[in-house]
């Protein structure tokens, strides 16, 4: 079955092979746009109720600052069942239920750790790349525009959506090696482990056409790339630019410039601005662990749910 054989509406299963393993996938096609509205994309990993909310809580941001059409994808990677019913009763949600754990070829099930929330704790970037390659596998090969999104990160301005497609100014079918245009558009560059910086998978758009043309992916190389980063150097060894915003993060000092009234001045959490000095889409960070009690420093999943459904209706 391809892409263009699927409607509105259908239900099918497919089998994927990804890195020597195959992935079992349930999907459930509920939106079809044309390949100008840009496919949203997030990976999800739901072994609790804390991340079942958090999950939950992301879609609603989504949906309340996001008016512009597109089409909405959650990818689950093998989730208790139990903890996806609900998302049945989202009709505007395209789903991808991955029921194949995703291991890396270094794991087996022979010695892989017991099935709860701490597996793909211990291999997450892989996991989260496996997500995003089976979402580049299932949506219209035609479409344009891809956005990546975490569970723990949500835009929290309307016109989010626009502001960072106004960023790419590449042609696909641009010859010329250097100057080619921007062909991604993030809300964080990280440069830990790249001096020039990459965009973080949390939230960035990526011209889907261009993506494929210079057959890119999201397979981790640690200690050297995590998920993701090899989009943005790989588009660079193709002659394209990248665009970040400012962020707190690294520009801690950006905070000052909140207003004392906003919910997000004061919370322990990763802020990126748009170009009119707004905060625009906002970060928990180790959502999943948090999730799972893995991690507790900072802002707790409560605090950050409890935050961030106050501003959809503020």
């Amino acid at each position: 079955m391809t892409d263009s054989d699927v409607q509105p509406g259908s239900e099918f299963s497919r089998t994927i092979r990804l890195d020597g393993r195959l992935y079992d996938l349930d999907v459930s096609r509920r939106v079809e746009l044309p390949p100008v509205s840009p496919r949203l994309v997030m990976i999800s990993h739901l072994h609790t109720q804390s991340a079942v909310e958090l999950l939950k809580t992301s879609l609603m941001a989504v949906r309340r600052f996001t008016a512009e059409p597109h089409e909405m994808w959650v990818v689950d990677n093998n989730s208790p069942r139990e903890n996806l019913t609900w998302l049945g009763a989202w009709p505007d949600v395209n789903l991808i239920l991955n029921r194949t754990e995703p291991l890396p070829p270094t794991v087996t099930e022979a010695n892989r750790l017991p099935n709860d929330c701490l597996n793909q704790l211990d291999w997450g970037s892989y996991a989260n790349a496996v997500g995003l390659e089976l979402a580049v596998r299932v949506i219209d090969p035609d479409s344009r525009l891809l956005m990546l999104l975490h569970m723990d990160a949500v835009p929290c301005k309307s016109g989010w959506l626009s502001f960072l497609r106004s960023k790419l100014t590449a042609d696909p079918n641009e010859k010329r090696l250097n100057n080619r245009g921007v062909a991604a558009a993030g809300v964080r560059m990280d440069r830990v482990r790249n001096p020039e910086g990459v965009l973080h998978v949390l939230g960035f758009m990526v011209d889907f056409q261009i993506f494929r043309k210079c057959n890119l992916d999201f397979f981790p190389d640690l200690p050297d790339l995590d998920v993701g980063d090899r989009v943005t150097v790989e588009l660079r060894k193709c002659g394209y630019q990248v665009f970040a915003c400012s962020n707190t993060l690294w520009n801690p000092e950006l905070i000052n410039n909140i207003p004392l009234s906003s919910p997000w001045r004061d919370l322990h959490v990763d802020r990126s601005f748009d170009d009119e000095g707004d905060v625009f889409f906002v970060h928990l960070g180790r959502g999943v662990r948090k999730s799972c009690g893995e991690h507790t420093k900072g802002t707790d999943v409560q605090q950050w749910i409890r935050v961030v459904l106050s501003n959809l209706y503020a």
